[in-house]
């Protein structure tokens, strides 16, 4: 199996499929969620294999690539996930434009912030399940989970009003969730306490400020109806940012889609890449 060694000497997994073809379509690259790997785009791959290369890699303590055994509870991973996947570019000698699909909250926002760091690299972008929530560490991905779904729906708007009393109710069950990680960085309750108010504080600052208006290349966004990680109105409110986005929301789906409707997520997206003739 084909493993790129990233700055900090840990052996990432990655999968570069037709890149020795002399001639596809274009390259598309593939970016995973949280707790997810590049296994989750099984059916993508299968369908787009056939005409473009596919390049994707398992982030550091996700599927094949290396688990350090202390995983830290306040790191942000995003800004590292987009440093591994310029090296894994450049390690693959990748000079073409190529296009971005990234899914849920952590995949597609990496993808978005990609985009908008490279703009003149990206030829389109494809979102499936995704939104504008920084998920990016044990802490932010914990508390996310523990919120009822009309939160979720309406994330900022209920945070902004009740964060104290939202965050009273779900810290006992964090610090539980969290127990390991405290006895391996001998944290005391308190350090643990000011670090998970640091993070939830922090994740409601940067999507006050993150906007993804600077995202200039066609985009399609895909999302479910029953999506209770990334509820439609955060696709919604995707497609009103991003000026040329096309978006679609689909009926019976949940934050699976790609992987349990497949065949609706393939049409649309194999639609979107004909339009782009590409």
């Amino acid at each position: 199996m084909p493993y790129f060694n990233n700055q900090d000497g840990y052996n990432l997994y990655y999968a570069d499929i037709n890149g020795d073809r002399e001639a596809t379509k274009g390259t598309i690259i593939l970016i995973h969620g949280f707790a997810s790997s590049v296994s989750f785009f099984k059916a993508q791959i299968q369908i787009l294999s056939e005409e473009y290369r596919i390049i994707a890699f398992d982030a550091l303590g996700h599927g094949k690539s290396d688990h350090p055994e202390e995983l830290s509870i306040d790191k942000n991973i995003r800004h590292e996930i987009i440093r591994d996947l310029e090296d894994l570019l450049n390690h693959l000698g990748v000079i073409e434009k190529y296009g971005i699909i990234g899914h849920s909250l952590v995949g597609g926002m990496i993808a978005q912030n990609y985009v908008m760091k490279h703009p003149d690299e990206v030829k389109f972008l494809i979102l499936l399940n995704s939104g504008y929530i920084m998920i990016d560490n044990v802490i932010r991905n914990i508390f996310y989970n523990l919120l009822p779904y009309f939160i979720r729906m309406n994330f900022l708007e209920v945070l902004a009003n009740s964060i104290e009393e939202v965050l009273d109710k779900i810290t006992p069950y964090i610090i539980t969730a969290l127990k390991n990680y405290k006895q391996e960085h001998k944290l005391t309750k308190d350090e643990l306490l000011m670090k998970i108010e640091s993070q939830i504080f922090s994740m409601i600052s940067e999507i006050n400020e993150y906007d993804p208006s600077g995202i200039k290349c066609p985009t399609l966004i895909i999302g479910g109806r029953l999506d209770n990680f990334a509820p439609e109105t955060m696709s919604e409110q995707l497609h009103e940012k991003i000026k040329d986005s096309e978006l679609h929301i689909i009926d019976m789906s949940g934050h699976f889609g790609p992987a349990q409707r497949s065949d609706i997520v393939n049409e649309l997206i194999i639609s979107f890449l004909e339009k782009q003739d590409y």
